[in-house]
């Protein structure tokens, strides 16, 4: 029966596809420019300015009523289109039409387009303008053909056996009462628009030759045609009751536009501007249109080059056919950002949506994301967000995510809305037709809660967004029955709806990580990328605390360079699936942070020195407290208090300081100011001290090397592998050798560098080193260098154990130059535990070790921050890193996730010199404390200022050892800082600002809803909660 289907609708097309060029009234030439130049069509161009600009001039007379003026062109790739220079419309592979007749009024009009050569998705166009003309239809008789299509596709997608028997029948009946002229002259000129048939003719050996088009309308097939359609009309309504209405799906038009992917972020401007001037008009023509839109910095990028065009979008948002969604500055990637900058995303995006639209948003909009942290939910809450809607785990390769509307529980008990619709083809990229209407419908699986779906209309990824076909029938497929009804809504509205329906707590929950089965790469692909935004991200915050700890007035730039940040956080950014011209871009960019930040933190101190020479100050930037260690490019004799610092050439050329004893450490955001007694006491390059402390100590063997210290034996073999001993816990740290270097042919089938394939795993290969051998060897330090070479590829580790360390750090050095490589560090410990944990900047998480369940086969590469750990009751062994996020525990095997040199589109993904280190740590009974706060240091260093620095006038003193602190800002003369728990405890944490205030408050990251606190004898004291984020400020 449903081949039968199928037969008929095939038939119904084509009958149809014939009265498309009796549609046409006439056509009109237009004489086109390039820029100056007068052309004739066809014209190839070849400006290396882009983009190539083209003009004409038209005047029409006002039209009858039911006649409509179109531009349809091609210009030779995606086309701006203005008019009388005004931002208007776009023809690209989806919008070949823009419609004018608001313009046919008698006047004289220009028209200009900008085009560049590209397609939708950033392949190269023929620059060829093949086509300019403007075209003029029968509205009405387009619409009745509009109106029988969306009835025929009705029959194809319609589970309902008797509604497509009664519409097939009804549609025979009234399409053949149509007649057209069927001589052979009439149908030779309307191949032109007839396309089913044109495709077939002009498919034989010696095709006919197809005249120009020209004005076929005539006023018998008009009246033919329009007293069919009213036919059909008479007859679907009159079967309303017999096939009523089946649930509701709301609309709203969509254009989801990747900051930058396949093309760079300057095309996207263009591309955001050719969308959004074709949803204004399409806005302003159908007066119940919605459309929503992310991204605060797209406003951002309109509102700086189209000021005009921003506003008409403020003007819709007023009158509610605009919605400005998710309250992000982009659509970030939600894997690698600290919990930070996720804030700083619904912070700065929060606030430009108030200020620009007088409103916070409610949905969180990140359809396209590859995956949601655990901390996530609490970050939605505390912006103002109720509801979160994403389409991505539709996407999974192994298991369905259960739910399509649950509640979602994040990592400190904060519960959000969370949304799937189920648009399996089309996804975010829907259209306004029966396919995708009925189909969306079908395949919401949680009908005993609601009636209720929701469902995006629109062209993405620069494709324009919907088109005035999908408008047209929306109103076409309110009169068909027996399918679910259509209605425009807003994403807030939509979830206001469904609140009538349910209460949340109704609602199945889901309890943890949003976990995408797919692009498990992304956590890896651009690691140099990865690793400078990290950097960037503790260069932004320890720039925010020097300027409130000295009380300066630096907050709005910082602000700016914020915004660079998470721009580059785009989930096509830094995940690493762009192409190579976008990471050309954000590489600069975020060093330009760096740098800037350094003038800055530089600008900051020089203007609060009580003294330029003969003294050295350190900040502490961590969270906890740390002891007097750190490398220098010259050598000085140093003390503190009195106590003289120990000195050590280290292998590349620096110098390594360190305060022995005595423990003597740095307070967490702290100073410690170091006497230089004498400046010029500069060491002989080769010189070296030698160590003499028997109880740290190295030698040499036939396997390889043997370093011990007071707590560690460590035996660094000759393939560069490593055994760790802890004298005190008298555990060995893996089952034979750790630190293996495995090397994987990764050839996925799809996602180049987004995905690793499992079965990669088959393709090992443990790579051995070509040396081992000493390079510093003092009573501070033993450091041994280990080399790797693999056809051209360089790998250099150098592993470095201190006099007094409990870890053994790995610093690595890789000049990469393979292709579709994956490289991981393998450490098979000596540990039985059934999971393990991995930190999430908010907190941890926990995950199996096995792979009981399909749901735990398919996290085999996951996400972690600055640590992994695997414990049993007595013994554990941490992995802390300094910049990387691909993690695998399989077993007792951890694995951490160092290159991934994929092909597409960035073809030298991962190519070329990069660095990153490394700790291995052993510990008894698992305190998560401990290896929150080893972390901590591992990555925020102590800082290094010249000269003598006066008492910063904002210090805090932050009771706890549980709690990292996020940021610290000063805006006017507020002083807020933003505190995170890190362990799973709760408690009474208490602070002690240094300076005077008057009251302290709780608030949300928007810093709007208030908590009084209590201040007592100069301190204020938080009752807190396990993972719980705190935004305090004092004032």
């Amino acid at each position: 029966m449903y081949r039968k289907r199928q037969i008929e609708c095939s038939r119904f097309y084509k009958l149809l596809d014939e009265l498309m060029p009796y549609c046409v009234v006439k056509v009109e030439e237009l004489s086109w420019k390039h820029n100056t130049k007068s052309i004739n069509l066809p014209y190839e161009w070849n400006d290396m300015s882009y983009p190539a600009v083209f003009s004409t001039e038209f005047q029409i007379k006002p039209s009858e009523n039911s006649h409509v003026c179109y531009l349809r062109g091609w210009f030779g790739g995606e086309s701006l289109v203005r008019i009388d220079g005004k931002p208007f419309g776009e023809i690209n592979e989806y919008h070949r039409e823009v419609n004018l007749t608001q313009f046919c009024d008698g006047e004289k009009h220009e028209i200009i387009v900008e085009t560049m050569p590209r397609g939708l998705f950033g392949t190269k166009s023929e620059p060829v303008f093949s086509e300019g003309f403007l075209i003029f239809y029968d509205a009405d008789m387009l619409g009745a053909v509009r109106f029988f299509r969306n009835v025929v596709e009705v029959v194809q997608e319609s589970a309902d056996e008797g509604l497509a028997t009664f519409l097939i029948d009804s549609l025979d009946k009234c399409l053949h009462t149509i007649e057209i002229p069927r001589d052979t002259e009439n149908y030779l000129h309307g191949l032109n628009r007839n396309e089913s048939a044109k495709h077939i003719v002009s498919s034989v050996w010696e095709p006919p030759i197809i005249p120009t088009l020209y004005r076929m309308w005539r006023k018998d097939v008009r009246e033919s045609l329009l007293n069919a359609y009213k036919e059909l009309i008479s007859k679907l309504l009159n079967a309303s009751i017999r096939f009523p209405m089946i649930g509701k799906v709301y609309l709203a038009g969509h254009a989801h536009i990747d900051y930058a992917w396949l093309w760079p972020v300057e095309e996207t401007k263009r591309k955001i501007v050719r969308t959004f001037a074709n949803a204004v008009q399409l806005a302003k023509r159908y007066k119940d249109f919605v459309f929503i839109q992310s991204s605060a910095q797209m406003y951002e990028d309109l509102k700086e080059s189209y000021p005009e065009l921003f506003e008409q979008i403020k003007d819709l948002v007023n009158k509610g056919q605009w919605e400005p969604v998710g309250g992000m500055w982009v659509e970030s990637d939600c894997n690698i950002p600290s919990v930070e900058s996720l804030i700083r995303q619904f912070y700065y995006g929060q606030k430009f949506f108030e200020e620009h639209f007088g409103r916070f948003s409610k949905v969180a909009w990140l359809p396209d994301v590859f995956g949601f942290s655990w901390v996530l939910p609490q970050v939605l809450k505390e912006s103002g967000i109720e509801f979160f809607v994403t389409t991505k785990l539709n996407w999974n390769e192994s298991n369905d995510f259960p739910y399509d509307i649950c509640k979602w529980r994040g990592i400190d008990g904060t519960e959000v809305v969370y949304y799937n619709y189920k648009n399996l083809e089309e996804g975010y990229n829907g259209r306004i037709s029966a396919k995708s209407i009925i189909n969306t419908w079908q395949n919401f699986r949680q009908k005993e809660l609601t009636d209720k779906v929701f469902l995006t209309f629109g062209y993405g990824d620069g494709g324009g967004g919907p088109t005035e076909e999908m408008c047209e029938n929306y109103y076409a497929l309110k009169e068909i029955p027996g399918i679910p009804d259509v209605e425009y809504s807003t994403a807030e509205n939509f979830f206001e709806k469904l609140k009538e329906d349910f209460s949340a707590e109704n609602l199945p929950t889901w309890d943890g990580e949003l976990y995408l089965e797919l692009h498990r790469g992304t956590l890896t692909s651009q690691s140099r990328t990865k690793r400078l935004h990290k950097i960037a991200e503790e260069y932004l915050r320890i720039t925010e605390i020097l300027n409130a700890l000295y009380d300066g007035e630096l907050q709005q730039e910082i602000d700016k360079l914020w915004k660079i940040l998470l721009r580059n956080e785009f989930h096509d950014i830094l995940p690493g699936s762009a192409i190579h011209e976008v990471y050309e871009t954000t590489n600069n960019e975020l060093s330009y942070i760096i740098s800037r930040c350094k003038e800055l933190q530089e600008s900051t101190v020089s203007g609060n020195k009580a003294s330029s020479s003969g003294y050295i100050t350190l900040f502490n930037t961590s969270s906890f407290e740390q002891g007097i260690e750190f490398e220098l490019e010259r050598s000085l004799e140093l003390d503190f208090n009195g106590k003289p610092l120990r000195k050590a050439r280290t292998y590349d050329g620096k110098y390594f300081y360190k305060l022995i004893g005595d423990d003597v450490f740095i307070e967490p955001l702290g100073f410690a100011t170091l006497n230089v007694d004498n400046l010029d006491n500069v060491r002989n390059p080769n010189e070296s001290i030698p160590s003499n402390n028997t109880t740290f100590m190295i030698s040499r063997n036939e396997r390889g090397y043997h370093v011990e210290n007071m707590h560690l034996k460590v035996d660094i073999f000759n393939d560069g592998s490593l055994q760790i001993y802890n004298k005190h816990l008298r555990k060995s740290a893996f089952k034979g050798k750790g630190n293996l270097m495995a090397l994987y042919k990764d050839v996925p089938a799809y996602w180049d560098n987004w995905d690793i394939d499992y079965r990669s795993r088959f393709s090992e290969k443990i790579l051995k080193a070509d040396d081992v051998s000493v390079v510093e060897d003092n009573e501070l330090r033993k450091v041994l260098k280990a080399t790797y070479s693999v056809e051209g590829s360089v790998v250099e580790q150098f592993f470095i154990i201190g006099n007094d360390n409990e870890e053994v750090v790995i610093r690595t050095f890789v000049d990469w130059h393979q292709r579709r490589t994956v490289l991981k560090v393998k450490f098979p410990t000596n540990v039985l535990s059934r999971i393990a944990k991995f930190d999430i900047d908010g907190g941890y998480i926990e995950r199996a070790t096995h792979r009981n369940t399909n749901f735990e086969k398919a996290r085999f590469e996951v996400l972690a921050h600055r640590w992994v750990d695997i414990s049993q009751y007595d013994f554990g062994v941490s992995i802390i890193n300094d910049g990387k996020y691909g993690h695998s525990v399989e077993g007792s095997t951890i694995e951490l996730t160092v290159l991934k040199a994929g092909i597409y589109p960035d073809f030298y993904n991962d190519e070329g010199k990069q660095e990153f280190s490394y700790a291995i740590y052993l510990h008894g009974t698992c305190d998560v404390k401990d290896i929150v706060q080893r972390a901590d240091k591992f990555n925020k260093r102590i800082i290094i200022f010249e000269g003598l620095l006066s008492q910063p006038k904002n210090l805090l003193d932050i009771k706890s050892d549980n709690f990292k602190v996020l940021s610290y800002r000063k805006i006017g003369e507020k002083k807020i800082v933003r505190i995170c728990e890190q362990v799973g405890s709760s408690g009474e944490l208490e602070v002690v600002p240094k300076f005077l205030f008057s009251k302290a408050y709780l608030t949300d990251i928007l810093e709007n809803a208030k908590k009084d606190l209590e201040v007592c004898g100069g301190s204020v004291k938080i009752e807190y909660e396990p993972f719980k984020i705190y935004t305090l400020v004092i004032e």
